[in-house]
């Protein structure tokens, strides 16, 4: 019996300290408040106080330079901002390097105990934010330079989850075939609409008109992910039209979004599996070639969970006249939900091998203890065993908390002077939320950009 309270008091001790094998998301709460409000010096406070507590676990740095590099973009610090995000875009790309090389041995750990490499809707938003950065310190070549690399990334990523997921059955773990699920997504228009404005101040119109009409494809070709009718400025009456300067004003808004648990249920039969209680993921019966009849494993996988704000409209006001109201440009949840299905897929199949195989060695360790005891200690030796791999199956929720989830965009013909602008925030009843001011703002017949936040 002494043996056997050993045994429950470490494995107690075990489930205890599955910090590391958990995603820990609290101490995001006070730094996305003061963000969606506004306070952005308090959140980037609070982003650095995390840091220096060890929030951010070394296998966690993709996130903490993703963090970084948005808040020092909220507070207009687009140097700083542009060495976050370029730090993150290496750690990304080296991480997935290494993922493929190391995918077969990693095939049985919790992916919550693996070095974060971002999502690809992550990788594509650091080129839109440094490319904005870019554009702030009047560094055009540098902004199209960062444009062009989201189309790139796309195009590439097709090629990269092909090599991950061959590497990954290649493993000796391996009992599920993954097949990798076509990315069906080439072609983004916030990307695109940033190669025209940025053209068009160079004076390259041609090369603008290319980049709309890259756009167009974009809209044409994915309604799912561009659902809404495209702004009526990008109309090509409206800009055959033009004949002022235009004043460019792009806001974001709301959060991007979250990473949510799906629990799930893996029941055996020979030589394959069902799956029961997911919420939204439901499969035909797998094979899993030499498993047995009798066996039933908890399992989770994430899913993407969108946040939504609570801005229904943006109104433009120059000198106390209304001029309209920004349009939608990017619902850039959906284009992450888009991004996402290539990679949940291997998610999900990676994750049942992993608790099949870790569920039927820890039932066997059980039994095994179990042998000479008593039917109800065997009972009990068999039920902790099961609870170590309970505990220890959990989805990965890491991701990019600090995103925005909106890009709504406006351009308004003007004659070159000094202007007082005001852009007044509305919610869904038509109130206003709060104003910002731009008083003095000088059109000039290059770049005019005024770029606003508010990620409520």
């Amino acid at each position: 019996m002494k043996t056997i309270r050993i045994f429950i008091v470490a494995i107690a001790a075990f489930i205890a300290g599955c910090s590391s094998i958990m995603t820990n998301t609290e101490f995001y709460y006070p730094i996305l408040h003061n963000l969606s409000i506004g306070n952005y010096g308090e959140a980037s406070e609070q982003l650095i106080a995390a840091e220096l507590n060890g929030e951010y676990a070394d296998k966690d740095r993709v996130l903490l330079h993703l963090d970084k590099g948005m808040v020092f973009h909220y507070m207009g610090e687009y140097e700083k901002s542009n060495r976050e995000f370029e730090l993150a875009e290496f750690a990304i790309e080296e991480l997935f390097t290494k993922s493929i090389s190391k995918a077969a041995s990693s095939m049985l750990l919790n992916d919550n105990a693996l070095d974060y490499s971002g999502e690809a809707y992550e990788d594509l938003y650091i080129n839109i934010f440094k490319a904005l950065n870019y554009l702030h310190l009047g560094e055009f070549d540098g902004a199209y330079v960062e444009v062009r690399r989201v189309n790139n990334k796309l195009n590439l990523l097709k090629t990269k989850y092909e090599e991950y997921v061959a590497s990954l059955n290649e493993s000796e773990d391996a009992r599920i075939e993954i097949q990798p699920e076509d990315l069906d997504y080439y072609n983004n228009v916030l990307s695109n609409y940033l190669s025209a404005i940025i053209f068009e101040a160079d004076g390259e119109t041609d090369n603008a008109r290319i980049s709309l009409e890259q756009l167009d494809k974009a809209w044409e070709t994915y309604p799912d992910v561009y659902p809404f009718d495209k702004p009526s400025f990008l109309s090509d009456t409206m800009r055959d039209a033009r004949s002022k300067s235009i004043l460019n004003i792009i806001a974001f808004t709301g959060l991007g979004p979250v990473k949510e648990s799906v629990g799930a249920r893996i029941t055996t039969f020979n030589d394959f599996i069902t799956i029961s209680d997911p919420t939204n993921f439901w499969v035909d019966a797998i094979p899993f070639p030499g498993i047995e009849y009798g066996w039933n494993f908890k399992f989770a996988f994430p899913q993407l969970v969108v946040s939504g704000s609570q801005v229904a409209g943006i109104e433009v006001y120059v000198d106390s006249v209304y001029y309209g109201d920004l349009e939608l440009l990017e619902d850039m949840s959906k284009v992450a939900e888009k991004t996402f299905e290539t990679n949940k897929g291997i998610i999900f199949f990676k994750t049942i091998t992993r608790a099949v195989l870790k569920g039927v060695g820890s039932s066997a360790l059980g039994r095994e203890l179990a042998k000479g005891k008593s039917e109800a200690v065997g009972n009990i030796l068999a039920a902790l065993t099961n609870a170590v791999v309970d505990a220890t199956e959990n989805a990965d929720l890491r991701g990019w908390r600090t995103m925005p989830a909106y890009c709504d965009a406006a351009q308004i013909e003007l004659e070159p002077g000094v202007y007082d602008i005001e852009l007044r925030y509305v919610d869904y009843e038509g109130n206003s939320m709060k104003s910002e001011f731009y008083d003095d703002y000088e059109v000039g017949s290059s770049l005019n950009l005024i770029q606003t936040y508010y990620l409520k």
